[in-house]
Order: C-alpha cells, then structure tokens, then sequence
C-alpha cells in the first residue's frame, strides 16, 4: 500500500509540474504575435504566430480576420525575412483556441512556409 501511496503522490506531483498557466502562455503567445507582426493592425485576430524556421503556424479567428488577411500579412512578413515566395504548406483547418480565461474558442489553423 506504501509503495502505490508513492507512486500515486509522484503521478500527482509530476501532472501538477506539467500544468500550463493560461495567462502565461497568452503572454508567451503575445510575445511571439508582436515580433512577427509589429504592426498592431496586423495582430488583430491572430491568436497565435508561431515561426518555425522559414514556416510560420497562424491560429487565428475568422470572425475577426479573414484567410485573405491572414495570407497578405503572411506575404509581407515573408518578403520582410527575405523569403518573398509564400506558400500554404497545410491548408486551413477548424481549431480551438484557449484564451487567458482557460475558455475555448473556435479558431482556424493554417501553416505556411516562406520559400
């Protein structure tokens, strides 16, 4: 019985460990928003900008932005890195996005790659 009290308080501690704080992660999440797309007028909708080499995965909201949107910022922000040619490498996809109120939201996912 001791032995299963110590791994269910190990299992316990090591969930707790892995527990993501909301408002850290919006934080996090902003950070990244801003230093690829300085401008606050292009930030509007993105949830979430997040480079990967030459790619770039955009969450973002249709109700408050439109994919014709997302796709010209994404051409800017390419031509700005030095890599003009944008492409969609994943189409869009239906997503959710959680908000700093630990709340879900519907959102759209796209990736895209900057040749």
């Amino acid at each position: 019985m001791k032995a299963y009290s110590l791994i269910l308080l190990g299992a316990i501690a090591t969930m707790t460990a892995c527990t993501v704080d909301p408002q850290a992660a919006a934080d996090r999440r902003a950070t990244l928003i801003n230093q690829v797309f300085p401008s606050e007028a292009d930030r509007k909708g993105v949830h979430l900008a997040f480079p990967i080499e030459t790619g770039m995965n955009i969450v973002f909201f249709p109700d408050e932005v439109s994919q014709r949107q997302i796709d010209q910022r994404m051409n800017d922000y390419c031509a700005r890195i030095g890599h003009p040619q944008t492409k969609i490498s994943r189409p869009p996809e239906p997503s959710s996005a959680t908000l700093e109120d630990g709340s879900k939201r519907a959102a759209t996912s796209v990736w895209y790659d900057c040749d």
